[in-house]
């Protein structure tokens, strides 16, 4: 195992994944209650304490790794969580922030909606920016959002008070999220070609 390509960002999804444990002991709460959200400027995941003051926890590249193995989820590229990197992964908003509305305390910053991409497909010269993922991605999407909530993940409760406590109600959840979408931003929907084979 140690010698596959992976292996140095599994430290860095281990050491995440640690960290959001430990701010819920800081914060004197169990981890399944713990409210998480990305901040885009940091690049960080927060939590809030009791006193409402905003908590950073840790970089939100390592803790959405684990499902992604090392990959870009639109593409299947090679990506890397570790900030030195050439092929530093972008953090997107599957759902763009100008769909804010269409998810009334459904956040578009909350971890659900968060992937890891490649630069080209983020923001390179087809890049997806602003534009609406092709509808095979939201099963995608889906399949992540349950692996990170049945693995037991410490994002699991955090999943699934922003989408849905069952299954059902998550599927609901993101197909709603699409559908409003749709309607918001009418242009054709987006979809990079694969550059590799796909591992999830």
């Amino acid at each position: 195992m140690a010698e596959t390509s992976g292996f140095h960002d599994l430290n860095i999804e281990t050491e995440a994944r640690w960290r959001l444990v430990e701010t819920a002991w800081e914060l004197g709460v169990s981890r399944n209650v713990v409210q998480v959200n990305y901040d885009e400027d940091s690049g960080l995941l927060h939590a809030y304490s009791n006193a409402l003051k905003r908590v950073d926890i840790t970089s939100s590249r390592g803790a959405l790794n684990g499902y992604q193995k090392g990959k870009c989820f639109y593409c299947f590229r090679d990506i890397s969580v570790d900030s030195g990197a050439d092929d530093l992964a972008d953090v997107d908003h599957f759902f763009p922030h100008k769909l804010k509305y269409c998810a009334d305390g459904k956040p578009v910053d909350g971890v659900a909606n968060l992937v890891l991409a490649c630069k080209d497909c983020n923001r390179g010269a087809d890049g997806k920016f602003d534009r609406i993922p092709h509808i095979d991605f939201l099963d995608r999407l889906h399949q992540r959002n349950e692996y990170l909530i049945t693995s037991h993940h410490p994002l699991r409760e955090t999943l699934k008070l922003q989408t849905g406590i069952t299954a059902a109600d998550r599927t609901v959840f993101l197909q709603d999220a699409y559908n409003c979408a749709k309607i918001t931003v009418p242009a054709t929907t987006w979809m990079p070609e694969p550059q590799a084979a796909a591992v999830f």
